[in-house]
């Protein structure tokens, strides 16, 4: 039954919008033409504007005033402050250090001992290390030896630990 009622449908239940025709032309004719309009880029460059765009820039930027560089640290500063340094380091030094004079009963023996034996001592300088009393006792100096065999007969038969005790 339905078969035949299929047929004899008069309306296809399908409705257009009033004037709907009448403005399909006008409405596909404006998609065609941006379509047109999205290919081209839009944006021109004018004629020689790179030539010219280098001067442009130059005029209109302002030339600034130079700036006053400030140093954090100069070397006047870096003198004063070396110079305070300094004076407080030779102030401690003066008045804190303790002061005892050089004697020879200060000095070691093994440290003299070892400047006798490893300098080249004249004769004079070797008979500097005696008094006058001392050297009056050697008899072989009034018996006319040489000062190469006095030297040699000290070097070899005295012991330097004697004359540095006495």
């Amino acid at each position: 039954m339905k078969k035949n009622n299929i047929h004899n449908i008069k309306s296809t239940g399908f409705k257009v919008p009033k004037d709907y025709f009448a403005s399909l032309e006008a409405g596909i004719l404006s998609e065609v033409k941006l379509k047109e309009l999205a290919s081209d880029p839009g944006y021109k460059v004018p004629e020689n504007y790179f030539d010219s765009l280098e001067d442009k820039i130059i005029n209109t930027v302002k030339p600034q005033k130079e700036t006053k560089v400030v140093k954090l640290v100069t070397w006047r500063k870096a003198a004063y402050a070396v110079a305070v340094a300094a004076s407080l380091i030779l102030t401690i030094n003066l008045f804190f250090t303790n002061t005892t004079p050089v004697a020879i009963e200060n000095i070691e023996t093994a440290s003299i001992e070892n400047y006798i034996l490893n300098e080249d001592l004249e004769l004079n300088e070797f008979a500097s290390l005696f008094t006058s009393e001392d050297l009056l006792d050697v008899r072989l100096i009034q018996d006319g030896y040489s000062s190469k065999n006095l030297e040699d007969y000290v070097f070899d038969h005295i012991e330097i630990e004697d004359i540095i005790t006495n």
